[in-house]
C-alpha cells in the first residue's frame, strides 16, 4: 500500500524526470547526462514503490537501519559528484589558461 509520503516522493521523482527531459530537449543536457539522470530517477521511483528492496540491500551490507543505508548512499553519491565537478573545473581552467596564453602570445608578436 502506498502512503502519502510515497505519493509526494513519486510526484517529485516524476517531475524531476520531466525537467531532465525538458532540459535535454532544450540542448542544455547531453545524451550521457540525460541517460544518467533518467537512470538515477528511475531507480528512485523503483525504491519509492518497493521500499523493501532497500531493506534487502541494507541487510546485505550489514546496515541495521534503512535510513542509515540511505545516508551512506547519499554521502557516496555527493562525494562522487563533487569529485567529478572538481575534475571538470580543473580541465576547464587548463583549457582557459591555454587559450589565454595563446592569445597573449599572438598579441605580443604583433
Amino acid at each position: 500500500m502506498i502512503i502519502g509520503l510515497q505519493i509526494i516522493a513519486l510526484i517529485f521523482a516524476f517531475s524531476m524526470v520531466y525537467f531532465a527531459v525538458l532540459h535535454y530537449k532544450r540542448g542544455e543536457l547531453g545524451r550521457s547526462e540525460i541517460i544518467s539522470w533518467s537512470l538515477m530517477w528511475s531507480a528512485a521511483i523503483v525504491v519509492i514503490i518497493f521500499p523493501e528492496l532497500l531493506r534487502t540491500f541494507a541487510s546485505t551490507f550489514l546496515v541495521t537501519r534503512v535510513f542509515d543505508f540511505m545516508v551512506i548512499g547519499g554521502f557516496v553519491l555527493v562525494i562522487s559528484m563533487i569529485g567529478s565537478a572538481y575534475l571538470r573545473t580543473k580541465r576547464m581552467e587548463k583549457k582557459l589558461e591555454d587559450m589565454i596564453r595563446k592569445e597573449a602570445l599572438k598579441k605580443a608578436k604583433k
